[in-house]
């Protein structure tokens, strides 16, 4: 197997240097140079493999149409616990069970809650997660986001991917920052909310014209134009200018008179003015009450597949909006490596009243982001998920309850058994490096489906196939 010639349909053609999970996850170097770890069953001509064999004969011989048997419509609550086994069956914690369903990362949370106090208190905080395919990145991406949100922050988050929102395309990625603002306690998302909360805090206006380090400032422009026009329709172009920079004819009705309507560029250097923007909503946030603004970027391995110039562009995004969220507070990036816009000068950082905290994510890979150029060793967050026992412990026994509720059964001996075997197995199989948390996670699920659909499968046989699985 080691040494095979393998095709992946994202990445092209490479060849198998190592393999993990019983082989069930390839490392492959690719023509390109670059080296990652991929599942196995993502490989032209592949299937998956990283169920058991006894899973996958005893699965295999069930209806392809339906793996359970069919039942009248159920009560919400049953309903709802389905929807969840079902997302943890892919290895994806639900957003509003995530916090009973983390397994450990007691000290990154710890670490979390740090980071934001300090945003609110210095102006600004740095996180930069690191970790393998599927190890629990974006499962820490959301804790972060629940716990900014229960902080009084607002929570934007965005998932980047290589053909529709790509690193180096800034502009974008800013556009979708602000669309995807969340807010404590509401449901509605975006920059619009903001900006409407903020028309009725007359004092807002008058401080973010005092605060604003530039004149015509953009964010103060716009407040201007929300507060002298009751059109929805001029609004809306102006909250539409505000995230993406591209003017509508309708706002030039609302326009402040003797001002020189600034621009937000969309082409050339403009990390600097996007990283000011984002500042400056994050003063607009705590001048209308909230402790401020989260900025979560979800790398998704899109860095690595980037071009040199491409990744350029990337760097100067990132590193302007690091420096932009610590200012003075580090020493390894310096404004004079930001280049300039060659129509307007812009300064990273706002200023004053700032609150941003910013954490992203990477993935490994042997071109991944240089953050020890960026950030201090303190600043990064290693993942290197081999919890204890008595963790994993802990996750099968709240799947065991949600499971019997998805199915309308009570759990039994068999059950328990498992709960209370299976901890010992999943946290070798980790330690190992044949299981990665979502490994876990499915994994875990796929157990009490056995024993769902199996009533006679002894729980020991089970337990024994598993410690093959995992040791």
């Amino acid at each position: 197997m080691i040494g095979e010639i393998v095709e992946h349909p994202q990445y092209g053609r490479g060849q198998i240097v190592a393999l993990f999970r019983n082989g069930a996850e390839w490392m492959v170097r690719f023509e390109s140079g670059l080296r990652f770890r991929r599942p196995r069953h993502e490989f032209n001509g592949q299937q998956t493999a990283s169920q058991p064999v006894m899973l996958q004969s005893r699965l295999s011989s069930l209806p392809a149409s339906t793996p359970f048997p069919a039942m009248a419509p159920m009560p919400r609550a049953q309903f709802e616990a389905r929807q969840l086994v079902e997302a943890l069956r892919v290895g994806i914690a639900p957003a509003q069970h995530i916090r009973e369903l983390t397994i450990g990362l007691a000290a990154e949370r710890a670490d979390l809650a740090a980071a934001l106090n300090c945003a609110h208190q210095a102006g600004g905080a740095v996180r930069a997660v690191v970790g393998d395919y599927g190890y629990g990145k974006t499962h820490l991406v959301e804790l972060a986001a629940q716990e900014a949100l229960q902080r009084g922050f607002l929570a934007a988050t965005v998932s980047l991917d290589l053909t529709e929102l790509p690193p180096h395309r800034s502009m974008d990625v800013y556009g979708g920052l602000m669309a995807q603002i969340r807010y404590p306690g509401r449901d509605e998302r975006g920059l619009a909310l903001l900006l409407e909360m903020a028309n009725q805090h007359p004092h807002a206006l008058q401080q973010v014209r005092e605060l604003a380090p530039v004149r015509d400032d953009p964010l103060a422009v716009a407040l201007y134009a929300y507060a002298n026009t009751p059109s929805s329709r001029q609004r809306k172009g102006w909250t539409q200018w505000l995230m993406g920079g591209r003017r509508d004819k309708a706002m030039n009705k609302s326009a402040p008179r003797g001002v020189k309507f600034p621009s937000i560029y969309r082409q050339g250097a403009n990390a600097r003015q996007l990283a000011y923007l984002l500042g400056g909503v994050s003063v607009l946030a705590r001048l209308v009450g909230y402790s401020g603004l989260c900025l979560l970027i979800d790398e998704a391995e899109c860095y690595s597949l980037l071009r040199p110039l491409q990744r350029a562009r990337a760097d100067q995004f990132f590193q302007a909006v690091i420096y932009g969220a610590l200012r003075d507070g580090q020493s390894r990036i310096h404004p004079d490596q930001l280049p300039q816009h060659h129509r307007r000068d812009y300064p990273p950082a706002y200023g004053e009243r700032q609150s941003l905290f910013f954490l992203f994510t990477v993935t490994r890979s042997d071109n991944r982001m240089p953050l020890e150029q960026w950030l201090d060793a303190a600043q990064v967050i290693e993942l290197d998920p081999h919890h204890t026992p008595q963790e994993i412990g802990h996750f099968l026994q709240q799947i065991t309850a949600y499971h019997g509720q998805a199915y309308g059964y009570e759990p039994g001996d068999r059950q328990g058994q498992i709960r209370r075997g299976a901890a010992e197995h999943l946290a070798l199989g980790m330690r190992n490096n044949r299981l990665s948390i979502r490994g876990v996670v499915r994994l875990a699920v796929e157990l009490f489906d056995l024993l769902y659909l199996h009533p006679d499968y002894p729980a020991a046989a089970l337990l024994d196939e598993l410690r093959e699985l995992t040791r």
